[in-house]
């Protein structure tokens, strides 16, 4: 089993490839808030592996 923080970082990861290729496909998407709401979703999800990353880095860098 993977340790938590990577297995966290993958999921991440699959669900922003996921819903960028729904993006570009115009999967579910009917209007342009759908669109924006789905832009939002994977802004938040990359945003919340860059600041993981960033701490990881943090962490490493103070080891």
């Amino acid at each position: 089993m993977k340790d938590p923080i990577s297995e966290f970082i993958g999921r991440l990861k699959e669900a922003g490839d996921e819903l960028s290729q729904a993006i570009t496909a115009g999967v579910n998407i009917h209007s342009f808030d759908d669109y924006r709401a789905m832009v939002g979703r994977y802004e938040g999800l990359m945003e919340a592996l860059d600041i993981l990353n960033n701490l990881l880095t943090e962490d490493s860098e103070a080891e």
